[in-house]
């Protein structure tokens, strides 16, 4: 299989975002965070685009970010860290798409902030997550750690950031890490189980939703901006259009 950076792929209404060096364990070096930015503001873009599923090829979903880079210096800024790579943390989880994280395999590093920015993340029996930051001496950023915060919560991001212990599957999926663990051989049925329950939803009331959960529990989320996508939904024709079937059901029965 060729290396590549990341590849963008569009299937119908659901995108697919895939890290593509396997022969490197999907290591993410700074041209790939890049790419991951500027595929992700292809997304953000793309109204046509329902759902997003992030995945990797080969073995382990992704090493983190280059080490090679990291013990040369680039330990990057406090809010984005090495390589900016909260900056691509960031931008998944600002996607009006909701985002699926498929986790074939083990993670590890920063790939442990990407997949936590998904708003799913399904998982298989058998892998694994290490954070070695505090092992290594390496501080955490601040977005990756506020985002662990927000949607784990501070106990389990502490067994993952302050420990630096290997995190099992069944534990991954009871601190909520995962939200759904499948058998290896059903990964693929899961995740395009979840892709079409999401592609079948109202897009507006989808991506109204999903951002203000997110700025309910980053504590942001004003009234004024929660009425605009309430009335942005309700305008909808969709939503217009089964309210109608509804009326219409009622009266026939």
């Amino acid at each position: 299989m060729t290396e590549t950076p990341p590849i963008l792929e569009r299937h119908g209404a659901i995108a697919r975002l895939r890290l593509n060096r396997p022969a490197l364990r999907n290591r993410l070096g700074a041209d790939d965070l890049a790419v991951l930015l500027g595929h992700c503001a292809t997304l953000a873009a793309d109204d046509s685009v329902r759902v997003v599923v992030f995945e990797a090829a080969g073995p382990v979903f992704s090493a983190g970010f280059d080490l090679d880079a990291l013990s040369r210096g680039d330990t990057g800024d406090a809010e984005d860290g090495p390589g900016g790579i909260g900056r691509v943390g960031t931008a998944l989880a600002a996607l009006p798409q909701p985002v699926i994280a498929r986790l074939h395999g083990n993670l590890y590093g920063g790939a442990v902030d990407l997949a936590l920015a998904c708003d799913f993340r399904i998982g298989v029996t058998g892998m694994e997550l290490l954070m070695p930051a505090a092992r290594i001496g390496l501080h955490y950023y601040r977005s990756g750690l506020a985002r662990a915060v927000e949607r784990i919560g501070p106990d389990a991001t502490r067994l993952l950031f302050v420990s630096a212990q290997t995190i099992d599957a069944a534990t991954l999926l009871r601190i909520g890490y995962l939200t759904q663990l499948a058998a290896a051989d059903g990964l693929d049925a899961a995740v395009d189980a979840l892709a079409a329950r999401l592609e079948a939803n109202a897009p507006l009331a989808v991506r109204g939703m999903k951002a203000a959960i997110a700025r309910l529990a980053a504590g942001t989320l004003d009234g004024e901006s929660f009425a605009a996508g309430l009335d942005a939904a309700h305008r909808d024709p969709a939503f217009i259009e089964a309210m109608g079937a509804l009326r219409a059901k009622k009266r026939g029965g």
